[in-house]
């Protein structure tokens, strides 16, 4: 989980430096000043519609956030688990309904019986069990209650709160997909409450964070009986 933690705090700070300026844009007038290398100046004006666009970046970022770090975490719990050589004799349960729909989405429909032999003969052969960075799908759905669902599947435990990445997620998907415009968004917050949002996500991300630490330093992923 360092490594984790490590671009966690990489993505954090590339945030909080967008951040800085968007804190700054409720003041009053903005304008950019450039001095080329012949020492002449520029000026140019940040109106109210580039502010805009500019709050709505937010969001992007923000998800960016969430989305990285719940990425990561899973894929650390999967290096966790291929460290420990688990098979499907000591996995927990949770991790054993993952594998087998991981096994089972796989399926090639010209030859279904003898995927599901191969499935079969790797649970009686105890065999070292092989988990894909993607056996939780996520891309473009996190939010709070998604998280916690993860956390279910994969039984750490689940982290509270978090209302407002709801609504992270589905203005990045509205931006993304191009369903309104970024000053649509960006005209409907202030600086202050997208730092609010800032510092909600963050809170939340820590505690989950600190979950699969827990997690991963307790190997719950094995059987109750053999931890």
């Amino acid at each position: 989980m360092n490594e984790t933690r490590k671009e966690f705090s990489k993505y954090l700070k590339e945030v909080d430096k967008y951040f800085e300026i968007i804190s700054i844009l409720d003041e009053g007038s903005c304008k950019l000043v450039i001095i080329n290398i012949l020492g002449q100046e520029k000026i140019k004006i940040i109106d109210d519609s580039l502010i805009k666009i500019l709050k709505a970046n937010c969001f992007l970022l923000l998800y960016n956030l969430i989305e990285a770090t719940i990425r990561n975490s899973i894929q650390a719990i999967i290096r966790s688990i291929h460290t420990e050589k688990m098979t499907f004799k000591n996995i927990s349960e949770n991790l054993r309904s993952i594998w087998i729909n991981q096994e089972l989405k796989n399926l090639n429909e010209n030859s279904v019986r003898k995927n599901i032999t191969d499935i079969a003969k790797k649970i009686l052969n105890d065999e070292l069990l092989n988990f894909e960075d993607t056996c939780i799908k996520i891309s473009g759905n996190l939010d709070a209650q998604k998280i916690r669902e993860i956390a279910k599947s994969f039984g750490y435990k689940e982290s509270k709160n978090g209302s407002g990445l709801l609504t992270i997620k589905k203005k990045r998907n509205d931006l993304a997909h191009g369903a309104v415009t970024f000053s649509d968004i960006g005209k409907e917050y202030s600086s202050k409450d997208l730092i609010k949002y800032k510092e909600e996500t963050t809170k939340y991300l820590d505690d989950v964070l600190c979950k699969i630490d827990e997690y991963i330093n307790k190997k719950l992923f094995y059987l109750p009986s053999i931890r």
